[in-house]
């Protein structure tokens, strides 16, 4: 199996997992491991807006390990389930696929950076669904821009966002900045950069000349 048809796989296909015994069984078992969960999903929400990326995948993957990359998690914590995929999927994004979140994804060879991409587009779509928020528009478009076939969709989304005032993050900006200026509109480019580093956010960079 490919690496691509690895990632595409864990991103539809739920991991299996070991029956609970007797003591997982009750309720107050189950509040301990969603209270546990919340804890390191917070630390690893800090860790993502603060740009450690590495130590936000570490954090996730200590507490959930290969349930965070599963499509879909049904019962109690799902919702949990789901901040931590978005960690992974953003972190992949942010870092241009340079972390490992799993087995052949992300790291040093490009063919396991481009899986990891392509798992966190498809994590983030899925999460994005029909009727996706501001929040997760961007965060998608984040994703598709590491993909040459994605650029010009990402570059769509955040354009939506940018002319309906509705722009909800820093990076979101920054990325725009790039994208209008790869597409020769200086002036859009110039006014996204302004609208980032109005926003002031901690370790993104809006300069587009920085970003190359």
């Amino acid at each position: 199996m490919s690496r691509l048809a690895l990632a595409l796989s864990l991103a539809v296909t739920a991991v299996v997992v070991a029956p609970p015994n007797r003591a997982d069984a009750c309720g107050n078992s189950v509040r301990r491991l969603v209270d546990s969960g919340q804890d390191y999903v917070q630390k690893a929400e800090l860790l993502l807006a603060r740009g450690q990326h590495r130590k936000a995948v570490s954090t996730i993957r200590e507490a959930f390990g290969d349930k965070a990359l599963a499509a879909d998690m049904k019962g109690p914590g799902a919702h949990l389930h789901g901040r931590a995929q978005r960690i992974l999927a953003l972190a992949v994004a942010r870092s241009g696929g340079d972390i490992a979140i799993g087995m052949d994804l992300g790291g040093a060879p490009q063919s396991r950076k481009d899986a990891a991409i392509a798992w966190a587009v498809l994590a983030l779509r899925l999460q994005a669904g029909a009727e996706p928020s501001p929040a997760q528009t961007a965060e998608l478009a984040e994703a598709l821009a590491h993909q040459t076939s994605g650029r010009a969709e990402a570059h769509g989304l955040l354009k939506a966002l940018a002319d309906g005032d509705l722009m909800p993050t820093a990076h979101g900006w920054a990325l725009l900045a790039e994208l209008s200026k790869e597409r020769g509109n200086v002036e859009a480019s110039k006014a996204a950069v302004e609208r980032c580093v109005k926003m002031n956010a901690r370790g993104v960079k809006c300069n587009v000349t920085e970003q190359a």
